[in-house]
């Protein structure tokens, strides 16, 4: 090194010192010949350690291979820019650094030796990869609602004779779907909350008459699937009682509960059991007694077909005189599955 170099040189260093990064000097072939304060408290490595390939063993193993083909192709292109993972000496876990070097160039072009930098990004790698984690699960949920959108205008047009019953249903049915999706994604944990469902359609459907409607049970989340299905469930339940129970005209008697229990007979305390969720909805209502407004057969397909299929659930309605009892059990670790 020329002796007229020193005093830039130590001014130089001086300055990188302050820097918030990880800087290094090289030969032209890439081995270390000196690195910066950073790089020695950041790794914990001594001068002997880091010189020539030393550094290397600072950098992940996986990574390893990497620099060193970086480093071959780099007179050639007069640049050096490779991404690795260095080892925090003191935390003993690898962070990503992002790593430049730019040539020193004599006065025939040739190069003399290389200044490089290592920039922390483990942040950056960490959110790019959730960035793509979210756009994945998005584009995975965008597909499932493509499908049952689908599936829905298919079911719902095979049982309605004229257009307009199909677009009065099938709106109906999409804005249930809408409503749980709304509730999931504004969720931090994507889990619903099985009373807000709940309430949210007796909302839509004017059912808060506290005189003649009760609601009980405990706080239950729920994941996508589930939320979607029992929300259909509670939608065609409320629809068919508005639409045939004439509670404007006459009183009526809606119960709508749930409860957490073990699997097997009522009050079961086998602690083996695999917990279950039952969902009953017990309704009274004078127009409900006349065999011409059963549920219709999509409801029945969704509260029976639907729920068995991708719940496993076991479900159950009783005709009354005046009404209806319709019975949901399924595991709670299915509608609690958090894929869609």
């Amino acid at each position: 090194m020329p002796s007229s170099w020193s005093g830039p040189l130590q001014t130089l260093h001086q300055v990188i010192d302050t820097l918030p990064l990880l800087v290094w000097r090289a030969s032209r072939d890439g081995s270390w010949i000196w690195a910066g304060p950073q790089w020695q408290d950041f790794t914990g490595q001594e001068q002997d350690d880091y010189l020539g390939e030393g550094w290397l063993e600072a950098v992940h193993p996986d990574d390893r291979q990497t620099a060193r083909t970086a480093w071959r192709t780099a007179s050639d292109h007069h640049s050096f820019e490779v991404e690795f993972r260095v080892l925090n000496s003191r935390e003993q876990r690898y962070y990503w650094h992002k790593t430049r070097a730019a040539p020193v160039l004599g006065e025939n072009g040739m190069i003399l030796e290389w200044l490089g930098t290592s920039t922390d990004v483990d942040d950056i790698r960490r959110l790019r990869d959730q960035e793509r984690s979210l756009l994945a699960e998005l584009q995975h949920r965008v597909r499932n609602m493509l499908g049952v959108v689908r599936a829905l205008a298919r079911r719902t047009a095979d049982h309605c004779a004229t257009t307009e019953e199909f677009l009065l249903k099938f709106e109906g049915r999409i804005n249930a779907f809408a409503r749980t999706q709304s509730l999931s994604t504004h969720s931090p944990t994507g889990l619903v909350n099985l009373r807000e469902i709940v309430f949210d359609e007796l909302l839509l459907h004017h059912l808060q008459d506290e005189s003649q409607v009760s609601v009980d049970g405990p706080d239950v989340m729920l994941g996508i699937k589930g939320s979607n299905l029992l929300g259909l469930a509670v939608h065609e339940l409320a629809s068919h009682l508005v639409a045939h129970g004439r509670i404007d005209d006459a009183p009526f008697a809606l119960a709508i509960s749930w409860a957490i229990e073990p699997d097997g007979a009522p009050g079961s305390a086998d602690p083996s059991a695999e917990p279950q969720l039952r969902l009953t909805w017990t309704v009274q209502a004078q127009g409900l007694g006349d065999p011409d407004v059963a549920l219709d057969s999509l409801a029945q397909d969704v509260l029976h077909s639907a729920l068995r299929y991708e719940l496993d659930a076991r479900t159950h309605v009783e005709p009354q005189p005046s009404g209806l009892v319709f019975e949901v059990k399924v595991p709670l670790a299915r509608v609690q599955e958090r894929d869609s």
